[in-house]
C-alpha cells in the first residue's frame, strides 16, 4: 500500500491483483478466532511468553486479561488496570472453549483496545468521591446516616403496626408493648373505667400525644436531607467552576485536560446530592405511611372510646 500511494504510474494489473488478495486475506482473518503464542509488554516494562487469543482485529486477551495494541512496536501490551464485571470471565472463557462446541461470547474492540484502554481508565465509585473532595465526603455522610436512621425507624414501625394490628383483635385486653395498649390502659386509668368524658378525653389525648413523636421520629431529619442534598451539590458545583476559572486563568489557555478536574468535581458533586436526595424522598414517604397508619389507628380507637364514655354518661 506505500508502494503504491507513493508512486507516480498508474499500478499495473499484477500489483492490483495483489492488493485485492490482501484486502480479501484481511476481510477473511477479520472473521477468525485464533490462538497463538505471543511476547507481551507487561505494566513493568518487561516482554513475558503468554498464550493469546485474538477475535479478528479487533480484540485480543491471555487468561481473561485485556491487550491493547501499540503501532509503533508491533507487539501488544497489557492494559493499565484491570477490566471489572463480566469481562474477565468472558475472556477465560473464550480461551476456555474449544472448536466446533458451538457459540462462545466475545469482546469486541473496533478500536483494537483503544476503548477497553479507556474503559480501564474509567474512574470507580470511590475515585468518583475522590474527585469531589470535602464536600463529596459530606454528602455521603448525611446519606449514610438518613439511610441508616430510616432504617432503624422502618423496623420500628413494621413491629409496632404488626402489634397494633394485633391488639386489635383483643381490645378487651390491652397490652404495654404497643401504642393502642397503653392508650387502651390509659384510658382506664388505675384499673376503673373514667366516668367523667372531659378527664377521659384529657387522658386519651395526653397518651396518643405522647405516642406520635416516637412514631414521626427522624422524618424531620429526613426531609432536611433531602433538601440539603442538592443544596451541598450546588456547593460543590460552584467550587468546582471556581477551580476551573482559575486553572484557566493561570494557564492563559482553554484546554480542556486543565478543565477537567474543575468540572469532573462540580458534575460528580451535584449528582451525589442528588443521588441522596432521591432515594431518601423515597424513603420519607413510606415512613410517613406507615406511621400514618398507626396514627389513624389510634386517634379511631380513642374517638371510639370517648363516644362509648359520653354514651355510657347520658344512659
Amino acid at each position: 500500500m506505500r508502494r503504491l500511494a507513493g508512486a507516480k504510474a498508474l499500478p499495473s494489473l499484477p500489483e492490483l491483483d495483489r492488493l485485492w488478495y490482501e484486502l480479501m486475506r484481511e476481510m477473511t482473518d477479520a472473521g477468525k478466532v485464533v490462538k497463538y503464542r505471543a511476547s507481551v509488554l507487561q505494566q513493568d516494562n518487561t516482554k513475558a511468553d503468554m498464550d493469546v487469543i485474538r477475535v479478528g482485529p479487533f480484540t485480543a486477551s491471555s487468561n481473561g486479561k485485556y491487550l491493547g495494541y501499540l503501532p509503533g512496536t508491533k507487539s501488544l501490551a497489557a492494559l493499565n488496570g484491570e477490566l471489572e464485571g463480566d469481562f474477565p470471565q468472558i475472556g477465560r472463557s473464550l480461551q476456555a472453549a474449544v472448536g466446533g462446541t458451538g457459540y462462545a461470547k466475545a469482546v469486541v474492540d473496533p478500536a483494537r483496545g483503544a476503548l477497553l484502554g479507556m474503559y480501564v481508565e474509567r474512574p470507580g465509585l470511590i475515585r468518583r468521591i475522590q474527585q469531589g473532595e470535602a464536600v463529596a465526603y459530606v454528602i455521603v455522610a448525611v446519606g449514610i446516616l438518613g439511610v441508616a436512621v430510616a432504617f432503624f425507624q422502618a423496623i420500628y414501625l413494621v413491629s409496632t403496626r404488626i402489634k397494633v394490628v394485633s391488639q386489635l383483635k383483643h381490645l378487651d385486653n390491652p397490652s404495654k408493648n404497643n401504642p393502642l395498649g397503653r392508650v387502651l390502659l390509659s384510658f382506664r386509668g388505675d384499673g376503673n373505667r373514667i366516668e367523667n368524658s372531659e378527664l377521659a378525653e384529657l387522658r386519651i389525648s395526653e397518651a396518643v400525644l405522647r405516642e406520635v413523636p416516637k412514631l414521626e421520629r427522624f422524618q424531620a431529619f429526613l426531609r432536611l436531607a433531602v433538601a440539603a442534598g442538592p443544596l451541598l451539590g450546588l456547593i460543590g458545583t460552584v467550587i468546582g467552576m471556581i477551580i476551573t476559572f482559575r486553572a484557566i486563568v493561570a494557564s492563559g489557555t482553554s484546554d480542556p485536560k486543565l478543565m477537567a478536574t474543575g468540572i469532573g468535581q462540580a458534575m460528580i458533586n451535584t449528582v451525589l446530592g442528588l443521588s441522596i436526595a432521591i432515594p431518601l424522598l423515597f424513603i420519607n414517604a413510606g415512613l410517613a405511611t406507615l406511621s400514618r397508619f398507626v396514627t389513624q389507628t389510634l386517634d379511631e380507637q380513642s374517638q371510639s372510646l370517648l363516644a362509648e364514655t359520653v354514651k355510657q354518661k347520658q344512659a
